[in-house]
């Protein structure tokens, strides 16, 4: 290998290090952008501005505004981990010894990603009443969640640890709801310290779930 060929590798990785940076400063940027001043009052204008780039560096990158907001909340789903959250609640409810540390292991994990999804989550639920982009974006986020939580309801199927009487369909709604809807009420709104909450995830989910 040449001296050149050497030296045009380095220089590609800097590029693509240089590129993730930017998009990393891009995403944090706008996520306190929007959750700070809402999704209508945004603009890509200021949202460039506090980032450091052109706006067109932003729509080539995301598109849009929905796109971005999309970038916002997959980064969100990845959670604080060293790994994405998704590949770590595999592998925790692969390693399980019982349903009951399934559900301490999601439980904990839920409170993990929800402190960084749930306020994305209300942000576009919000903006879809009115913006047809968003509305899009919702039933992507839907969809995608739908399908997570079927997948993760598969493993208490499998291993026959349902409550009788309860549908794989029925677990799925469960895991969504609790995901979705229990963590901004209890630990936004009433003030819950997240340990306590997901003390409390744990047992509705035991209680609703397991036979």
């Amino acid at each position: 290998m040449t001296t050149r060929e050497v030296k045009r590798r380095y220089d590609a990785s800097g590029r693509r290090a240089a590129a993730e940076d930017r998009r990393t400063r891009i995403i944090d940027a706008a996520r306190m952008r929007f959750l700070a001043e809402g999704y209508h009052a945004t603009t890509i204008a200021e949202i460039a501005a506090d980032a450091g780039v052109a706006p067109a560096t932003i729509y080539k990158a995301f598109g849009s505004r929905a796109g971005l907001v999309e970038a916002i909340w997959n980064a969100a789903l990845a959670g604080e981990g060293d790994r994405p959250a998704e590949s770590r609640s595999d592998e925790g409810a692969r390693d399980a010894a019982s349903p009951e540390d399934i559900l301490r292991h999601w439980s904990r994990m839920a409170v993990e990603v929800a402190a960084l999804a749930a306020p994305v989550h209300q942000l576009v639920r919000t903006a879809a009443v009115t913006d047809p982009p968003a509305a899009r974006l919702l039933e992507r986020i839907e969809a995608a969640r739908a399908a997570r939580m079927t997948h993760n309801a598969a493993y208490l199927v499998d291993g026959g640890h349902l409550r009788p009487g309860l549908s794989a369909e029925q677990a799925r709604d469960i895991l969504m709801f609790a995901t979705a809807e229990l963590y901004p009420a209890f630990v936004d709104r009433a003030g819950w310290m997240p340990q306590d909450y997901a003390d409390l995830l744990y047992r509705f989910l035991r209680s609703a779930l397991l036979a």
